[in-house]
Protein backbone atom coordinates (compact mmCIF):
# COMPACT_ATOMS: atom_id res chain seq x y z
CA UNK A 1 0.00 0.00 0.00
CA UNK A 2 1.46 3.51 -0.57
CA UNK A 3 0.31 6.59 0.99
CA UNK A 4 1.00 9.88 0.62
CA UNK A 5 0.10 12.09 3.85
CA UNK A 6 0.02 15.95 2.88
CA UNK A 7 0.08 19.00 5.72
CA UNK A 8 -2.57 21.30 4.50
CA UNK A 9 -2.41 23.12 8.40
CA UNK A 10 -1.03 21.86 11.70
CA UNK A 11 -4.58 20.23 12.23
CA UNK A 12 -5.81 19.22 8.35
CA UNK A 13 -4.28 16.64 6.17
CA UNK A 14 -4.61 15.34 2.66
CA UNK A 15 -4.00 11.46 2.66
CA UNK A 16 -3.58 9.73 -1.30
CA UNK A 17 -3.57 6.32 -1.15
CA UNK A 18 -3.05 3.42 -3.63
CA UNK A 19 -2.92 -0.42 -3.70
CA UNK A 20 -2.19 -2.68 -7.35
CA UNK A 21 -4.59 -4.72 -8.75
CA UNK A 22 -3.80 -7.62 -6.92
CA UNK A 23 -5.30 -6.18 -3.85
CA UNK A 24 -8.96 -5.37 -5.92
CA UNK A 25 -8.64 -9.00 -7.28
CA UNK A 26 -8.85 -10.43 -3.17
CA UNK A 27 -11.31 -7.52 -2.41
CA UNK A 28 -13.61 -8.72 -5.06
CA UNK A 29 -13.56 -12.61 -4.59
CA UNK A 30 -14.63 -11.87 -0.43
CA UNK A 31 -17.01 -9.81 -1.88
CA UNK A 32 -18.09 -12.45 -4.44
CA UNK A 33 -18.63 -15.17 -2.26
CA UNK A 34 -20.47 -13.15 0.20
CA UNK A 35 -23.30 -12.93 -2.21
CA UNK A 36 -22.96 -16.06 -3.43
CA UNK A 37 -23.92 -17.41 -0.07
CA UNK A 38 -26.66 -15.05 0.77
CA UNK A 39 -28.37 -14.75 -2.58
CA UNK A 40 -31.41 -16.02 -4.40
CA UNK A 41 -31.66 -16.68 -7.64
CA UNK A 42 -34.15 -18.92 -9.27
CA UNK A 43 -33.22 -22.62 -10.36
CA UNK A 44 -30.34 -22.76 -7.95
CA UNK A 45 -30.27 -24.07 -4.51
CA UNK A 46 -29.38 -21.31 -1.74
CA UNK A 47 -25.33 -21.14 -1.17
CA UNK A 48 -25.07 -23.15 -4.69
CA UNK A 49 -24.91 -20.18 -6.93
CA UNK A 50 -21.74 -20.50 -9.28
CA UNK A 51 -19.84 -17.45 -9.02
CA UNK A 52 -20.00 -16.34 -12.74
CA UNK A 53 -24.00 -16.63 -12.09
CA UNK A 54 -23.19 -13.87 -9.61
CA UNK A 55 -21.11 -12.33 -10.95
CA UNK A 56 -23.28 -11.64 -14.22
CA UNK A 57 -26.15 -11.20 -12.05
CA UNK A 58 -25.19 -8.61 -9.41
CA UNK A 59 -22.14 -7.14 -11.38
CA UNK A 60 -22.73 -3.30 -10.44
CA UNK A 61 -23.59 -4.53 -6.65
CA UNK A 62 -20.77 -6.29 -6.39
CA UNK A 63 -18.44 -3.19 -7.76
CA UNK A 64 -19.61 -0.85 -5.44
CA UNK A 65 -19.57 -3.14 -2.55
CA UNK A 66 -15.52 -3.79 -3.21
CA UNK A 67 -15.59 -0.07 -3.78
CA UNK A 68 -16.64 0.98 0.11
CA UNK A 69 -14.80 -1.68 1.55
CA UNK A 70 -11.75 -0.92 0.24
CA UNK A 71 -12.21 2.79 0.88
CA UNK A 72 -12.96 2.03 4.83
CA UNK A 73 -10.23 -1.02 5.26
CA UNK A 74 -7.69 1.01 3.41
CA UNK A 75 -8.34 4.54 5.05
CA UNK A 76 -8.36 2.84 9.12
CA UNK A 77 -5.15 1.23 7.39
CA UNK A 78 -3.69 3.83 6.42
CA UNK A 79 -4.28 6.15 9.18
CA UNK A 80 -2.94 3.87 11.47
CA UNK A 81 0.12 3.16 9.79
CA UNK A 82 0.93 6.73 9.93
CA UNK A 83 0.20 7.45 12.97
CA UNK A 84 -2.87 9.70 12.28
CA UNK A 85 -6.58 9.71 14.53
CA UNK A 86 -9.09 11.61 12.92
CA UNK A 87 -11.41 13.81 14.95
CA UNK A 88 -14.25 13.01 12.36
CA UNK A 89 -15.19 11.03 8.81
CA UNK A 90 -12.77 12.07 6.21
CA UNK A 91 -13.86 13.67 3.22
CA UNK A 92 -13.24 11.80 -0.08
CA UNK A 93 -12.05 14.26 -2.59
CA UNK A 94 -11.24 11.70 -5.38
CA UNK A 95 -11.56 8.28 -6.34
CA UNK A 96 -9.95 5.88 -9.04
CA UNK A 97 -11.27 2.66 -9.97
CA UNK A 98 -10.53 1.06 -13.11
CA UNK A 99 -10.68 -2.60 -14.11
CA UNK A 100 -6.87 -4.01 -13.86
CA UNK A 101 -5.75 -0.98 -12.60
CA UNK A 102 -4.69 0.01 -8.63
CA UNK A 103 -7.07 1.31 -6.81
CA UNK A 104 -6.23 4.83 -5.43
CA UNK A 105 -8.36 7.66 -3.81
CA UNK A 106 -7.66 11.11 -1.62
CA UNK A 107 -8.69 12.29 1.71
CA UNK A 108 -9.40 15.29 3.51
CA UNK A 109 -9.60 14.81 7.08
CA UNK A 110 -8.79 17.06 10.09
CA UNK A 111 -6.60 16.16 13.39
CA UNK A 112 -6.12 17.04 17.06
CA UNK A 113 -3.39 19.43 17.54
CA UNK A 114 -0.15 18.26 19.38
CA UNK A 115 0.02 20.45 22.49
CA UNK A 116 2.87 20.67 24.89
CA UNK A 117 1.22 22.41 27.85
CA UNK A 118 3.53 25.32 29.65
CA UNK A 119 3.06 27.91 31.88
CA UNK A 120 0.04 26.33 33.69
CA UNK A 121 1.43 26.53 37.73
CA UNK A 122 1.47 29.96 39.62
CA UNK A 123 -1.09 31.72 37.84
CA UNK A 124 -1.85 35.10 39.55
CA UNK A 125 -5.21 35.86 39.41
CA UNK A 126 -7.53 38.07 42.14
CA UNK A 127 -10.53 36.92 43.34
CA UNK A 128 -13.28 39.43 44.80
CA UNK A 129 -13.71 39.78 48.29
CA UNK A 130 -17.47 38.16 49.45
CA UNK A 131 -19.48 40.89 50.86
CA UNK A 132 -22.52 40.97 52.34
CA UNK A 133 -24.47 44.25 54.40
CA UNK A 134 -27.66 44.50 56.27
CA UNK A 135 -29.20 46.12 52.60
CA UNK A 136 -28.16 42.95 50.94
CA UNK A 137 -30.30 41.42 53.71
CA UNK A 138 -33.29 43.81 54.01
CA UNK A 139 -33.63 43.24 50.15
CA UNK A 140 -34.01 39.15 51.12
CA UNK A 141 -36.17 39.66 53.36
CA UNK A 142 -38.90 42.13 51.31
CA UNK A 143 -38.73 39.85 48.57
CA UNK A 144 -40.12 36.56 51.37
CA UNK A 145 -42.24 39.32 52.37
CA UNK A 146 -43.48 40.54 49.02
CA UNK A 147 -43.79 36.41 48.09
CA UNK A 148 -45.62 35.35 50.84
CA UNK A 149 -48.25 38.32 50.32
CA UNK A 150 -52.28 37.41 50.90
CA UNK A 151 -54.82 38.83 48.24
CA UNK A 152 -57.97 39.87 49.97
CA UNK A 153 -61.13 41.43 48.61
CA UNK A 154 -60.87 44.90 48.02
CA UNK A 155 -62.64 47.59 50.48
CA UNK A 156 -62.69 50.78 48.75
CA UNK A 157 -65.21 49.96 46.19
CA UNK A 158 -63.52 46.71 44.09
CA UNK A 159 -61.57 49.49 41.23
CA UNK A 160 -58.42 47.67 40.17
CA UNK A 161 -55.58 49.03 40.02
CA UNK A 162 -51.41 48.03 39.31
CA UNK A 163 -50.57 45.00 41.35
CA UNK A 164 -54.43 43.92 41.96
CA UNK A 165 -56.01 40.95 41.01
CA UNK A 166 -58.97 40.77 39.07
CA UNK A 167 -61.41 37.78 39.16
CA UNK A 168 -63.44 37.07 36.15
CA UNK A 169 -65.48 35.38 33.98
CA UNK A 170 -64.00 35.55 30.22
CA UNK A 171 -64.92 35.28 26.29
CA UNK A 172 -62.56 34.93 24.05
CA UNK A 173 -62.91 35.35 19.93
CA UNK A 174 -59.91 34.87 18.00
CA UNK A 175 -59.46 35.60 14.77
CA UNK A 176 -60.07 32.41 12.34
CA UNK A 177 -60.14 30.67 15.59
CA UNK A 178 -63.13 29.09 17.82
CA UNK A 179 -64.38 31.31 20.58
CA UNK A 180 -63.81 30.02 24.48
CA UNK A 181 -64.93 30.66 27.51
CA UNK A 182 -63.30 30.79 30.85
CA UNK A 183 -64.85 31.51 34.39
CA UNK A 184 -63.20 32.36 37.57
CA UNK A 185 -59.96 33.71 35.78
CA UNK A 186 -57.40 35.70 38.31
CA UNK A 187 -55.06 38.26 36.54
CA UNK A 188 -52.75 40.51 38.58
CA UNK A 189 -52.99 43.86 36.56
CA UNK A 190 -49.14 44.86 35.42
CA UNK A 191 -48.36 41.18 35.64
CA UNK A 192 -45.12 40.60 33.18
CA UNK A 193 -46.94 37.41 31.98
CA UNK A 194 -49.74 39.57 30.57
CA UNK A 195 -49.73 41.26 27.57
CA UNK A 196 -49.86 45.31 27.90
CA UNK A 197 -53.09 45.28 26.12
CA UNK A 198 -54.87 42.58 28.42
CA UNK A 199 -53.24 44.81 31.54
CA UNK A 200 -55.01 48.10 29.98
CA UNK A 201 -57.98 46.29 29.24
CA UNK A 202 -58.48 45.49 32.91
CA UNK A 203 -56.71 48.49 34.23
CA UNK A 204 -59.38 50.36 36.76
CA UNK A 205 -61.96 47.82 36.64
CA UNK A 206 -64.89 47.80 39.10
CA UNK A 207 -66.59 44.52 40.90
CA UNK A 208 -69.43 43.61 38.49
CA UNK A 209 -68.36 45.64 35.23
CA UNK A 210 -68.22 44.41 31.95
CA UNK A 211 -65.78 45.42 29.44
CA UNK A 212 -64.69 44.49 25.92
CA UNK A 213 -61.12 44.97 24.39
CA UNK A 214 -58.63 43.75 21.80
CA UNK A 215 -55.77 41.80 22.48
CA UNK A 216 -52.80 41.06 19.55
CA UNK A 217 -50.53 37.90 20.29
CA UNK A 218 -47.38 38.12 18.55
CA UNK A 219 -46.30 35.48 16.08
CA UNK A 220 -43.32 34.39 19.11
CA UNK A 221 -46.49 33.83 21.90
CA UNK A 222 -45.82 30.63 23.62
CA UNK A 223 -49.52 29.09 23.27
CA UNK A 224 -49.96 28.12 19.39
CA UNK A 225 -53.66 28.71 19.55
CA UNK A 226 -53.23 32.73 19.82
CA UNK A 227 -49.74 33.14 18.36
CA UNK A 228 -50.36 36.17 15.65
CA UNK A 229 -53.70 36.79 16.17
CA UNK A 230 -55.99 39.30 17.37
CA UNK A 231 -58.84 38.21 20.12
CA UNK A 232 -61.71 39.83 20.74
CA UNK A 233 -62.34 39.69 24.86
CA UNK A 234 -65.26 40.64 26.92
CA UNK A 235 -64.82 40.28 30.61
CA UNK A 236 -66.97 40.33 33.77
CA UNK A 237 -65.33 41.01 36.86
CA UNK A 238 -66.45 38.97 39.97
CA UNK A 239 -64.29 40.73 42.45
CA UNK A 240 -60.99 42.64 42.71
CA UNK A 241 -58.34 41.78 45.01
CA UNK A 242 -55.81 43.76 46.81
CA UNK A 243 -52.29 42.72 47.60
CA UNK A 244 -52.01 42.42 51.67
CA UNK A 245 -48.06 42.38 52.63
CA UNK A 246 -47.32 40.23 56.25
CA UNK A 247 -45.52 42.49 59.14
CA UNK A 248 -41.65 41.42 59.30
CA UNK A 249 -41.39 40.28 63.00
CA UNK A 250 -40.75 37.23 64.92
CA UNK A 251 -44.04 36.04 64.03
CA UNK A 252 -43.26 36.26 59.86
CA UNK A 253 -39.55 34.37 61.16
CA UNK A 254 -41.56 31.67 62.86
CA UNK A 255 -44.47 31.38 59.84
CA UNK A 256 -41.49 30.57 57.27
CA UNK A 257 -40.44 27.50 58.78
CA UNK A 258 -37.54 27.09 61.65
CA UNK A 259 -36.69 29.98 62.74
CA UNK A 260 -37.55 31.53 66.46
CA UNK A 261 -36.88 34.77 65.43
CA UNK A 262 -36.32 37.75 63.03
CA UNK A 263 -32.73 37.96 63.82
CA UNK A 264 -32.36 33.73 63.35
CA UNK A 265 -34.04 34.66 60.03
CA UNK A 266 -31.72 37.34 58.63
CA UNK A 267 -28.51 35.36 60.23
CA UNK A 268 -29.77 32.15 57.85
CA UNK A 269 -29.82 35.00 54.96
CA UNK A 270 -26.80 36.77 55.84
CA UNK A 271 -25.27 33.56 55.55
CA UNK A 272 -26.46 32.12 52.56
CA UNK A 273 -25.39 34.92 50.63
CA UNK A 274 -22.10 34.71 52.29
CA UNK A 275 -22.02 31.11 50.52
CA UNK A 276 -24.29 31.80 47.24
CA UNK A 277 -21.46 35.27 46.57
CA UNK A 278 -18.40 32.89 47.45
CA UNK A 279 -19.11 30.24 45.15
CA UNK A 280 -20.02 32.82 42.96
CA UNK A 281 -16.07 34.55 43.11
CA UNK A 282 -14.48 31.08 43.31
CA UNK A 283 -16.15 30.07 39.96
CA UNK A 284 -15.00 33.67 38.84
CA UNK A 285 -11.13 32.77 39.54
CA UNK A 286 -11.54 29.44 38.57
CA UNK A 287 -12.57 31.13 34.53
CA UNK A 288 -9.53 33.73 34.75
CA UNK A 289 -7.30 31.38 36.00
CA UNK A 290 -7.97 28.88 32.59
CA UNK A 291 -8.22 31.94 30.44
CA UNK A 292 -4.67 32.55 31.36
CA UNK A 293 -4.04 29.00 31.18
CA UNK A 294 -5.36 29.44 27.45
CA UNK A 295 -3.67 32.26 26.87
CA UNK A 296 -0.24 30.58 27.45
CA UNK A 297 -1.12 27.67 25.12
CA UNK A 298 -2.76 29.06 21.70
CA UNK A 299 -3.46 26.35 19.40
CA UNK A 300 -5.15 25.46 16.26
CA UNK A 301 -8.39 24.36 16.20
CA UNK A 302 -9.92 21.88 13.93
CA UNK A 303 -12.86 23.14 12.20
CA UNK A 304 -15.10 19.98 13.05
CA UNK A 305 -14.66 20.46 16.32
CA UNK A 306 -15.97 24.18 16.32
CA UNK A 307 -19.36 23.22 13.88
CA UNK A 308 -20.13 20.68 16.32
CA UNK A 309 -19.76 22.83 19.08
CA UNK A 310 -21.77 25.76 17.43
CA UNK A 311 -24.37 23.18 15.98
CA UNK A 312 -24.71 21.96 19.72
CA UNK A 313 -25.07 25.23 21.21
CA UNK A 314 -27.64 26.04 18.46
CA UNK A 315 -29.50 22.87 19.06
CA UNK A 316 -29.53 23.84 22.91
CA UNK A 317 -31.13 27.37 22.03
CA UNK A 318 -33.63 25.44 19.87
CA UNK A 319 -34.88 22.98 22.26
CA UNK A 320 -34.86 25.60 25.00
CA UNK A 321 -37.57 27.53 22.76
CA UNK A 322 -39.75 24.08 22.12
CA UNK A 323 -39.84 24.09 26.36
CA UNK A 324 -41.52 27.58 26.49
CA UNK A 325 -43.96 26.22 24.03
CA UNK A 326 -41.97 28.50 21.03
CA UNK A 327 -41.91 26.39 17.55
CA UNK A 328 -37.75 27.85 16.15
CA UNK A 329 -39.30 26.83 12.77
CA UNK A 330 -42.29 29.86 12.98
CA UNK A 331 -40.15 32.50 14.30
CA UNK A 332 -37.89 34.55 11.74
CA UNK A 333 -34.61 33.60 12.62
CA UNK A 334 -31.74 34.39 10.80
CA UNK A 335 -29.86 31.11 11.69
CA UNK A 336 -26.87 32.13 9.74
CA UNK A 337 -26.51 35.04 12.25
CA UNK A 338 -26.73 33.00 15.21
CA UNK A 339 -24.05 31.23 14.44
CA UNK A 340 -21.53 34.05 13.69
CA UNK A 341 -22.97 35.05 17.24
CA UNK A 342 -21.97 31.43 18.84
CA UNK A 343 -18.43 30.96 16.98
CA UNK A 344 -16.13 33.00 19.62
CA UNK A 345 -17.58 31.40 22.43
CA UNK A 346 -17.42 27.91 20.38
CA UNK A 347 -13.92 28.27 19.98
CA UNK A 348 -13.23 29.10 23.49
CA UNK A 349 -14.90 25.75 24.39
CA UNK A 350 -12.85 23.71 22.38
CA UNK A 351 -9.65 25.02 23.16
CA UNK A 352 -10.19 24.76 26.70
CA UNK A 353 -11.10 21.25 26.00
CA UNK A 354 -7.97 20.80 24.29
CA UNK A 355 -5.73 22.38 26.14
CA UNK A 356 -7.28 20.86 30.00
CA UNK A 357 -6.90 17.38 27.86
CA UNK A 358 -3.68 17.64 27.29
CA UNK A 359 -2.76 19.35 30.45
CA UNK A 360 -4.68 16.24 32.31
CA UNK A 361 -2.44 13.78 30.18
CA UNK A 362 0.84 15.81 31.64
CA UNK A 363 -0.32 15.16 34.88
CA UNK A 364 -1.37 12.02 34.78
CA UNK A 365 -5.37 13.20 36.26
CA UNK A 366 -7.82 10.44 35.82
CA UNK A 367 -11.09 9.21 37.33
CA UNK A 368 -12.14 6.00 38.04
CA UNK A 369 -15.42 4.21 37.29
CA UNK A 370 -16.96 5.31 40.66
CA UNK A 371 -16.64 8.80 39.92
CA UNK A 372 -18.55 8.38 36.94
CA UNK A 373 -21.11 6.75 39.10
CA UNK A 374 -21.32 9.14 41.70
CA UNK A 375 -22.30 11.95 38.50
CA UNK A 376 -25.01 9.74 36.97
CA UNK A 377 -26.46 9.28 40.28
CA UNK A 378 -26.38 13.15 40.68
CA UNK A 379 -28.34 13.27 37.13
CA UNK A 380 -30.61 10.47 38.08
CA UNK A 381 -32.14 12.30 41.32
CA UNK A 382 -32.12 15.71 39.39
CA UNK A 383 -34.59 14.04 36.47
CA UNK A 384 -36.32 12.07 39.22
CA UNK A 385 -35.29 8.20 37.54
CA UNK A 386 -33.22 5.27 38.80
CA UNK A 387 -29.63 5.52 38.64
CA UNK A 388 -29.49 1.77 37.12
CA UNK A 389 -32.09 2.72 34.27
CA UNK A 390 -29.95 6.38 33.46
CA UNK A 391 -26.67 4.36 33.71
CA UNK A 392 -28.28 1.82 31.01
CA UNK A 393 -29.02 4.25 28.98
CA UNK A 394 -26.05 6.59 28.91
CA UNK A 395 -24.08 3.46 28.18
CA UNK A 396 -26.42 2.24 25.48
CA UNK A 397 -26.08 5.73 23.76
CA UNK A 398 -21.87 5.45 24.43
CA UNK A 399 -22.69 8.61 26.42
CA UNK A 400 -20.04 6.91 29.74
CA UNK A 401 -16.69 8.12 27.62
CA UNK A 402 -17.69 11.97 27.30
CA UNK A 403 -19.05 12.22 31.09
CA UNK A 404 -15.52 10.65 31.95
CA UNK A 405 -13.83 13.13 30.12
CA UNK A 406 -15.79 16.20 31.43
CA UNK A 407 -14.68 15.15 34.90
CA UNK A 408 -11.59 14.76 33.95
CA UNK A 409 -11.26 18.24 32.20
CA UNK A 410 -13.39 19.18 35.92
CA UNK A 411 -10.74 17.81 37.98
CA UNK A 412 -7.82 19.35 36.06
CA UNK A 413 -9.36 22.69 36.15
CA UNK A 414 -9.32 21.81 40.07
CA UNK A 415 -5.63 20.77 39.90
CA UNK A 416 -4.78 24.18 38.18
CA UNK A 417 -6.72 26.55 40.51
CA UNK A 418 -5.12 24.79 43.62
CA UNK A 419 -1.90 25.58 42.08
CA UNK A 420 -2.65 28.97 40.78
CA UNK A 421 -1.81 32.51 43.15
CA UNK A 422 -5.09 34.23 44.03
CA UNK A 423 -5.18 37.10 45.65
CA UNK A 424 -7.86 38.05 47.19
CA UNK A 425 -9.35 41.73 47.39
CA UNK A 426 -8.90 44.34 44.42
Amino acid sequence: MKITVTDLNAVKKSMEIEVGPEEVARETERAVRRYAQRVRVPGFRAGKVPVTVVKSRFGAEIREDVKDALLSRLYGEAARERGLRPVADPVLDEVRFEDGEPFRFKTTFEILPEITPAEYTGIEVRKREVEVGDLDVDKVVEDLRQSHARFVPSEDGGVAALGDVVVMDLEGAPEGGEPFRREGVSAEIGATDNLADFNAGIDGIRAGEERSFDVAYPESFHAEELRGKKVAYRVRAREVKRRELPEVGDEFARELGEFESLEALRARIREDLVGRRGAEADSEARRAVLDKVLLANPAPLPEVLVEREVQHRLEDMARSMILQGIDPSKLDLDWGALRSRHEEAARKAVHARLVLDAIAAAEGIDVEAREVDDRLRLEAQRLGESFEELRKRVRSQGGTEAIRNQLVREKTLDYLTSVANIQVGE
